[in-house]
């Protein structure tokens, strides 16, 4: 084991949960688990997949933490403190000035189009004593605010393409945080109830719920004239949480195919090299495995694919269809591979133009293609007929040894080829297990040997 990874393994014990879920978020390895199943993780990289990118981000966020900790000491206490990750810190560089900024970052959401802040990340801060707290926030909307929502089309659900929404997610932490709600979340805007879809893994005190955790639609409750009231009742059980009003645009996943379509469309030059790259890198490997073939069946809509994509982090072939995709995560936004099951956001996804003009050039009943050594490619069929034979002729088999009452094996020897022609006359030979009787049938005549007395004799012929 090198020096570096002893180091950067004794580093890791001083991140936090949250660091150790961008450590794997950024190797597209899963974040869930205790602290302990993250430590794991990331030990295990550090052992068998260990790169220079990695020990760089190990020392990086280490690095940071310490920071972090100098701060609180020679600063007065405060209820939150946020480290933001910044850029121009590098392993070469260890002089470089650190910012530190007053507010999380919160992850870009495809799906909402952040038009405006309307209230800045304020922390939720314990004012009571006891696990449930009430933190209350007054905002106004501008006219410019007004007038986009009045302005904005309503969907058949009744719900309006440009939407007020509160976001929540952790305060300490360093990068870019995903939307987690406090245990017991419950939101009033101007003392009416809003709609929270969440799940509770399990119903023990303190249990924060599943995520993904999607923004929480204010507008319904809103004054657009008047100073509005937002009260966040919530579970305090020792973790920190910040809290954002935006505005919002809705976007559909319609809109982000459109999108994908007109920015992320990798050209062919640049596919046509990956395959040849992917055979010279180790082409006994890939041709006694895959062949270097490709399916053009989605493999989560099980269809045929309409727009193959996949993201630039994959190191396969393989593409899914980019409308499921993009509509699977609509309804709940996972952003996870279904090929190799790494983390795989909008931003990342690229069309496969090549795969495209194979799926306008090969028939509709077409299933998979080969990719040749030259880039080319060619359709493979298989020929279902030869299986659907032998399935027929097995369970025929199959019927013969239930059906023969003396629980016999009979071999066919018309099926095999001989000098003599005798064979090529109906001849079968059954052989009786249990009382070691032979049976000869030819012509139909049958002769039978004698056979040995058997406690449980079988039936008479």
């Amino acid at each position: 084991m090198s020096t570096d990874v002893l180091e950067a393994t004794v580093m890791l014990e001083a991140l936090r949960v949250t660091e150790l879920r961008l450590l794997l978020s950024q190797m597209g390895k899963s974040k869930s688990g205790l602290k302990k199943d993250l430590m794991k993780r990331v030990v295990d990289l550090l052992h068998n997949e260990c790169n220079p990118e990695l020990l760089s981000a190990v020392r990086e966020l280490h690095k940071l933490r310490q920071v972090s900790k100098d701060a609180r000491r020679s600063s007065k206490p405060s209820p939150v403190e946020i480290i933001s990750m910044p850029a121009c810190v590098s392993p070469e560089n260890p002089q470089s000035p650190i910012s530190v900024c007053t507010e999380p970052q919160m992850i870009k959401l495809p799906f909402y189009q952040t038009l405006d802040t309307i209230l800045p990340p304020t922390p939720l801060v314990p004012m009571y004593e006891g696990a449930m707290q009430n933190s209350d926030f007054m905002f106004h909307l501008s006219v410019s605010q007004q007038a986009q929502i009045q302005n904005s089309k309503t969907s058949q659900s009744g719900l309006t393409s440009v939407q007020v929404v509160l976001r929540i997610c952790y305060s300490e932490s360093i990068g870019v945080e995903e939307d987690q709600y406090p245990p017991n979340i419950s939101v009033l805007v101007n003392h009416a109830n809003c709609l929270i879809e969440c799940t509770y893994s399990s119903n023990k005190l303190g249990t924060e719920p599943s995520r993904p955790c999607r923004p929480i639609d204010l507008t319904p409750n809103l004054y657009l004239t008047f100073t509005n009231r937002l009260s966040v009742l919530w579970g305090n059980f020792g973790k920190s949480y910040t809290v954002a009003v935006y505005l919002v645009r809705l976007v559909s996943s319609q809109d982000l195919l459109d999108q994908l379509r007109r920015t992320a469309v990798e050209q062919q030059e640049l596919c046509r090299r990956r395959v040849s790259e992917k055979l010279r890198s180790d082409p006994e490997n890939e041709i006694s495995t895959t062949g270097l073939q490709v399916s053009l069946i989605c493999p989560l809509a099980k269809m045929r694919m309409s727009v193959p994509c996949r993201a630039r982090g994959c190191a396969h072939l393989q593409c899914f269809d980019a409308s499921f995709y993009l509509q699977m995560n609509e309804r709940k936004p996972r952003w996870t591979c279904p090929v190799c099951h790494r983390y795989a956001p909008f931003d990342e996804l690229l069309i496969d133009s090549l795969l495209c003009d194979v799926l306008e050039s090969c028939g509709e009943d077409e299933e998979e293609i080969e990719y040749l050594s030259d880039s080319s490619w060619r359709a493979t069929r298989h020929d279902k007929s030869d299986k659907n034979k032998e399935r027929v002729q097995h369970q025929q088999i199959k019927h013969q040894v239930n059906c023969n009452p003396m629980g016999s094996v009979i071999v066919d020897l018309t099926q095999s080829s001989s000098d003599d022609e005798d064979f090529h006359k109906e001849e079968t030979v059954s052989t009786h297990l249990e009382d070691k009787s032979v049976h000869f049938r030819k012509c139909g005549i049958v002769k039978t040997t004698k056979a040995k007395k058997s406690k449980n004799p079988g039936p008479k012929l």
